[in-house]
C-alpha cells in the first residue's frame, strides 16, 4: 500500500514524533510504501518528500509554539494554519499529484501547524483517511481538560466558549479566541466527519471522544506500541541509586506533587531524584524554586536527551513515577519503563490507570496527593526484590500487549477496512 503520514514535525520532539518515524520505518519493512507529508523545519530530517513540505508557520528555527515571536506576518499564517490552510491544502495537493496513487492517509499530530483543511484535499482525491488521536484537541481548547490546576470538562460536548473565559490556552485572550475560533470553524463544516477511523491509545480517550459525539465504531483503541531495548545496555552510572522522572517538564505532569512527596520522605534516604526531559513555559525554574536547601544536591535536572541516553537513564533507575494531574492519555513513559524491566508509581487518573495494575506492576496514587505518594515512594523502596518482580510483571506485559509487529499487522487491518469500505 501506498500510505501517507502526516504529521507536524518531522524530527523528534517527543513521543508522538518517535511514533511517526517507528511507524514508517516498520510499513516499509513489511514492504508498504509510507509517504511523509510535514513541516519543514531548519532541523528537519532529510527525505526525498521535503520540497513538497509546508514552510513553518513561523522562522525555520522557532519550531515550538512558546518561542514563536508573533509579527504581523506570523499572526496571519498562524491563522491560516490553526483555522483552515489553503497553502497546506496546495502542498498536499502537489504531492498528491506527483505522487501519484495514494491507497489511504493516516494523520498524526497536525495543529497549529498544519491544520485539517488537508483532510478536504484527501477527500476530493477521493483517499480514505484515518486519524490517530494523541490529546484532547478535537474537545478543549488547551488540549488537556485542565483548568487552574485542576481536571475541567466544560468544552467536552462542544461548548467551547467556556475557554473564553478562562483563557485557557497559555492565559491569553488573542490566542485562546484563536483556538476556539477554529474549534468552532471544524465543527460548523463537520470536517472530522471525513475521519473513516479514529485510532486512540486507550479505553479512557475512546470514552472521552464518544462523549463528544463521535459514534463508538469509528473509534479503534490500539495500545501504544514499543521497540524492546537490548537488554544489554548499560545503566547510567550515578553517586547514588535514583528514582527517575522522564517526559515534558510542563505544569500538567504534576512534578511539584514529586518533589513535594520525595522530600517528605526526608533527606537522611540514600536514593536521588532525576527529572529528564525539556522545559516548558518556565516551569523547570518554578520547580527548582521548591527544592530545600538539603535536597539541593539530591534533585537533578538533566534535560533533553535523546533515546539511547534516555534507556541508560531508564535501565540505571530502581523505578520511574508519572505523576500527572490531566486525564494523561496513556503515555508511552509507562511502556517504555517496563520494556527496560522498571516498574511505575503513576496518578490514579485518564489512561494511567488501565496501564499500572497497583502492587503488579507499580502503584497508583489520587493525584496531586503529596501524602499518597510519598507513602507510595516509601513502600516502593522498602523491599528492592518486590520492585525486581513487578519490573518483570511489567516487561511481561508490555512484551505481549505492545508489541511493534503486532501492533502495525492491526493498524494496516484498520487501513483495509477503510479502503475496502
Amino acid at each position: 500500500m501506498n500510505i501517507l503520514i502526516a504529521n507536524k514535525f518531522f524530527f523528534i520532539n517527543g513521543g508522538s514524533d518517535r511514533y511517526f518515524f517507528n511507524i514508517m520505518d516498520e510499513l516499509r519493512s513489511l514492504g508498504h510504501h509510507p509517504i511523509p507529508f510535514s513541516v519543514r523545519h531548519e532541523i528537519s530530517k532529510d527525505s526525498p518528500y521535503l520540497p513538497y513540505f509546508l514552510p513553518p508557520p513561523a522562522p525555520a528555527n522557532q519550531t515550538h509554539f512558546a518561542n514563536i515571536r508573533l509579527k504581523d506576518a506570523n499572526w496571519l499564517r498562524l491563522l491560516d494554519r490553526s483555522v483552515y490552510s489553503i497553502e497546506a491544502r496546495y502542498r498536499l495537493s502537489r504531492l498528491l499529484r506527483d505522487v501519484g496513487s495514494v491507497d489511504v492517509a493516516y494523520i498524526l499530530n497536525i495543529y497549529n501547524y498544519m491544520s485539517p483543511s488537508i483532510i478536504h484535499t484527501l477527500r476530493h482525491h477521493k483517499i480514505p483517511v484515518v486519524m490517530r488521536v494523541g490529546d484532547y484537541n478535537l474537545q478543549c481548547a488547551n488540549y488537556l481538560f485542565l483548568r487552574n490546576g485542576k481536571p475541567c470538562l466544560l468544552c467536552a460536548r462542544g461548548a467551547y466558549y467556556h475557554a473564553l473565559k478562562y483563557r485557557c490556552v497559555k492565559n491569553n485572550i488573542w490566542i485562546t479566541t484563536l483556538r476556539v475560533l477554529s474549534m468552532y470553524v471544524h465543527r460548523a463544516i463537520k470536517i472530522y466527519n471525513e475521519i473513516k477511523r479514529f485510532v486512540v491509545p486507550c479505553n479512557f480517550m475512546k470514552t472521552m471522544l464518544i462523549s463528544g459525539g463521535i459514534p463508538s465504531d469509528r473509534i479503534v483503541v490500539l495500545l501504544w506500541p514499543v521497540i524492546l531495548p537490548e537488554r544489554d545496555i548499560n545503566p547510567k552510572g550515578f553517586h547514588r541509586p535514583y528514582i527517575l522522572y522522564f517526559g515534558r517538564i510542563s505544569y500538567e505532569k504534576g512534578l511539584d506533587t514529586l518533589l513535594e512527596a520525595y522530600q517528605a520522605c526526608g533527606s537522611n534516604m540514600s536514593v536521588d531524584l532525576v527529572l529528564v526531559g525539556r522545559d516548558y513555559d518556565g516551569e523547570m525554574a518554578r520547580l527548582k524554586g521548591m527544592i530545600r536547601p538539603d535536597f539541593k544536591d539530591r534533585i537533578h535536572f538533566i534535560g533533553f536527551v535523546e533515546q539511547d541516553e534516555l534507556n541508560q537513564w531508564i535501565k540505571g533507575s530502581l523505578f520511574t513515577v508519572v505523576p500527572s494531574r490531566w486525564y494523561d492519555n496513556a503515555p508511552l513513559s509507562v511502556y517504555e519503563s517496563y520494556a527496560l524491566a522498571k516498574p511505575v508509581v503513576a496518578a490514579n487518573i485518564g489512561g494511567l490507570s488501565e496501564q499500572v495494575e497497583d502492587q503488579v506492576t507499580g502503584r497508583l496514587f489520587t493525584p496531586d496527593c503529596v501524602s499518597e505518594l510519598t507513602l507510595a515512594l516509601q513502600w516502593m523502596l522498602e523491599d528492592r526484590d518486590r520492585l525486581e518482580t513487578m519490573g518483570r510483571n511489567g516487561f511481561q506485559k508490555v512484551k505481549k500487549e505492545n508489541n511493534m509487529r503486532g501492533y502495525v499487522f492491526r493498524l494496516i487491518e484498520v487501513f483495509r477496512s477503510v479502503i475496502d469500505r
